[in-house]
């Protein structure tokens, strides 16, 4: 019941009212508890009225330089959550032994201390650009779980800073301006076997060499998405890796040959420039989602995902394909969504598609010829927007019935085509930041 009443405290303790600082301390509680301009130890007294039903603390504008752990350590010991925000005065935190769960956003931090043996967790620091490395303190979290840097000033990552930390899972470095990744460590490693996700995307790698990676026994994601890599070099063993996204990069070739990865599901190969299939990429079979738009592929053959049998969706939009053959024994049997909007194919075979239902995408292509009788009926939906002709339809009797339209003026030539791809291109890196 109590965690319901909105309660609003607003006080300056005696200490704080005499300085030249002015800002008073205000507080409320609803679901979780906020206290504003936190400016001195004095303000540890409004900790005293944060009821037992609240377990996450918002300190918000705290107007100190230093937290000391002193400070901190007086919170109730039910708050397991501490949460810093809009601090860009805060340039120092010590952080106690008890505490499990820290979140600190848009601060001026350049430094971490973290108390031996550490309850910590869940750690996640966000737009403070003055921390320029991981945190040496880290290594008194040993029970960290959760560990994620974005928008902050890293430059290089040794990834063994971690080596001990046995449950260790997650490691998201993402939005920083790392050039290089290394492991100097010599030794059998912790958490090589808790580690199952990497985030190194929005940063400035360049070349990434795979085997780095081989270590990490159960890694099931590997995200290094919106870099400036040209090379992907080595050969990467991973049996549990399930997504493996390097979209948003500069990679004109990939050799995925000698690549043991028996259960990767979700493939993104987009936003490159790349003019050939990665080699090797048709013994990826368990392969259900494959992304390859905005490149620079000019044709394409089903007979490249031949037995793929768990694919479900092919993305080819974008490109510069003017050849297509899609008629094959071999299509992937359970393919529902084909997506090959905006290229330059100006004619279209859909008669032999050996699957129980495909949904295909050609919206604004050059087609200008299409037979719809010799359709095959597997193809349930059919999107051909902006193409001199469309034959769309969206259930089986219009498909029987429905007229092709011809509408010329609604035909893109190929430099508008360019630039929808390149508004496109750029809608798709804002949301993959966000």
């Amino acid at each position: 019941m109590f965690r319901w009443i909105v309660w609003l405290l607003i006080v300056a303790n005696t200490a704080s009212s005499l300085t030249a600082n002015t800002a008073k301390l205000g507080m409320y509680c609803f679901h979780e508890c906020y206290i504003y301009n936190f400016q001195s130890k004095g303000d540890i007294f409004a900790f005293q009225h944060i009821s037992n039903n609240f377990h996450v603390l918002n300190l918000e504008n705290v107007l100190m330089k230093r937290v000391r752990q002193r400070i901190l350590e007086r919170l109730p010991p039910f708050v397991d959550t501490l949460k810093i925000g809009n601090s860009n005065q805060l340039k120092w935190i010590s952080v106690p032994q008890a505490l499990r769960n820290l979140h600190i956003r848009y601060s001026g931090l350049r430094r971490i201390d973290i108390a031996a043996n550490s309850s910590l967790s869940i750690f996640h620091i966000f737009s403070s650009d003055k921390l320029m490395k991981v945190p040496p303190a880290i290594k008194n979290a040993p029970k960290l779980q959760y560990l994620r840097l974005r928008e902050c000033g890293l430059r290089k990552i040794d990834l063994a800073i971690f080596c001990n930390h046995a449950y260790l899972s997650e490691l998201l470095l993402d939005s920083n301006k790392i050039r290089y990744i290394v492991n100097t460590s010599k030794n059998n490693c912790t958490f090589y076997n808790s580690f199952t996700r990497l985030v190194m995307s929005q940063n400035m790698l360049t070349t990434v060499n795979v085997e780095l990676f081989n270590v990490f026994v159960n890694l099931r994601s590997l995200d290094l998405q919106m870099n400036r890599i040209t090379s992907l070099s080595g050969r990467l063993v991973a049996r549990f890796l399930e997504e493996f996204g390097v979209d948003s990069n500069k990679l004109e070739h990939v050799d995925l040959c000698g690549w043991d990865v028996p259960l990767m599901d979700t493939v993104a190969f987009a936003s490159n420039d790349l003019t050939t299939l990665p080699k090797c990429l048709n013994n990826w079979t368990s392969v259900s989602k494959l992304f390859l738009e905005h490149n620079k592929l000019t044709n394409f053959s089903i007979e490249s995902v031949a037995g793929w049998n768990n694919l479900t969706r092919l993305s080819l939009s974008c490109n510069k394909l003017t050849d297509i053959v899609l008629s094959s024994v071999h299509f992937p049997k359970n393919l529902e969504f084909l997506i090959i909007d905006q290229n330059y194919l100006s004619t279209l075979d859909l008669s032999f598609i050996p699957v129980q239902s495909l949904r295909v995408s050609v919206n604004f292509n050059l087609i200008s010829s299409f037979d719809v009788n010799n359709t095959s009926p597997n193809v349930t939906r059919l999107s051909m927007m902006g193409n001199s002709v469309d034959c769309s339809w969206e259930t089986g009797l219009e498909q029987l019935y429905g007229e092709c339209i011809r509408h010329h003026a609604f035909t893109l030539e190929p430099n508008q085509q360019a630039n929808i791809c390149i508004a496109q291109k750029a809608k798709r890196m804002i949301y993959l930041y966000i």
